[in-house]
């Protein structure tokens, strides 16, 4: 992005929510989503053979050569560092339109000194961990990446056939009785969500530091993306909606348990047609870091949306081994006295 008062670079400032020019300071703030009119969900029958492949801005693709990532950054940087495993990468002239551009985006709202700040905070009470750890200043170089993901809305109408079951009381227990039943429900299901990376689509810190609420999900516009990288998609459409119709089963056997007035329901066969089908592929902001300590790497996943986060931290076998000396201490005193009374007991009757 180019300043329109002296063609300097702008880059996106999180603490200014818009574009800052890198040369003479000025501010372009960024559209607000109560602003922004655009429809962020497409069709998915017209997927990847209509979907746009501009990104409002020219990017260029790498892969990083430690890791294998492939990430997409701004056409005028020409290095930068790797968000997943720290190494640095030179940019080649090589730029690239080829994949998707994302109709959604959720910008970057929390600074990386917020991240730093909570990531001392996430140490403080971790008292298993090395006290050079805790309190040292280990925390490696952040590095903010948009991570992509995708959503899916369906009408769906299902014919099913099962087991309903229903909570009963019985004397002083209660047990679940089950009966059969069928029918044809109609579901419209908003918002089914699945990680566009392979990196990431089974972390279980990534999954936890991800949350979000479909409103806050804006148009894509490439002004937030400015300085940043983003993650091209390793899971493609058709891949993700696959995964999404696992969400999909589960919601619908709660739309059959509701009009079968059960709370259960066991042994489902089910046929469901879908039918206005739609997608969103949308940018989700992360701050990620490497901790180097003592030959090895702990990884930081922070969330660039709130104060969330997660870290991998080293335990401190010394603590451990005087945690278990101390609880066995505490259990072994009753059985010490014990042993002492039946000892004293013995040589009085001798």
């Amino acid at each position: 992005m180019k300043c329109i008062n002296c063609g300097g670079t702008m880059r996106y400032d999180v603490e200014k929510q818009g574009l800052v020019c890198d040369f003479c300071g000025a501010v372009k703030p960024l559209e607000k989503a109560e602003q922004q009119t655009d429809q962020v969900e497409r069709s998915f029958d017209a997927s990847l053979s209509q979907a746009s492949t501009d990104w409002g801005i020219t990017r260029r693709q790498i892969t990083c050569k430690q890791c294998g990532a492939a990430l997409l950054y701004d056409a005028d940087q020409i290095s930068g560092m790797c968000p997943y495993c720290g190494s640095a990468i030179v940019l080649d002239a090589v730029e690239t339109n080829s994949c998707i551009a994302p109709t959604g985006i959720i910008p970057f709202t929390t600074t990386k000194e917020e991240v730093e700040k909570n990531y001392y905070k996430w140490n403080k009470f971790a008292l298993w961990s090395p006290e050079s750890f805790r309190k040292g200043k280990v925390l490696g170089n952040l590095v903010g990446v948009y991570v992509p993901f995708w959503t899916f809305d369906a009408d769906t109408v299902t014919s099913y056939a099962g087991d309903f079951g229903t909570t009963v009381t019985r004397g002083d227990s209660q047990v679940t009785e089950y009966r059969k039943g069928s029918g044809v429900t109609e579901a419209f299901i908003d918002d089914v969500c699945i990680g566009a990376s392979k990196r990431f689509v089974s972390n279980k810190k990534m999954n936890r530091v991800v949350q979000f609420k479909p409103s806050e999900i804006m148009p894509y516009t490439p002004e937030a993306l400015a300085g940043f990288a983003a993650e091209k998609y390793s899971i493609d459409i058709n891949e993700a909606w696959t995964l999404a119709q696992d969400t999909f089963k589960k919601r619908i056997e709660r739309a059959a348990c509701k009009r079968e007035n059960a709370e259960f329901c066991r042994n489902m066969q089910m046929s469901t047609n879908f039918g206005n089908v739609k997608f969103r592929y949308f940018l989700f902001p992360v701050w990620l870091a490497a901790c180097p300590y003592k030959g090895k790497i702990y990884y930081v996943v922070a969330s660039g949306h709130d104060n969330r986060g997660l870290c991998d931290r080293p335990v401190s076998a010394a603590k451990i081994v005087l945690l278990i000396l101390a609880i066995l201490g505490v259990f072994s005193i009753p059985f010490i006295s014990y042993v002492i009374m039946m000892l004293i007991s013995i040589l009085g009757q001798t």
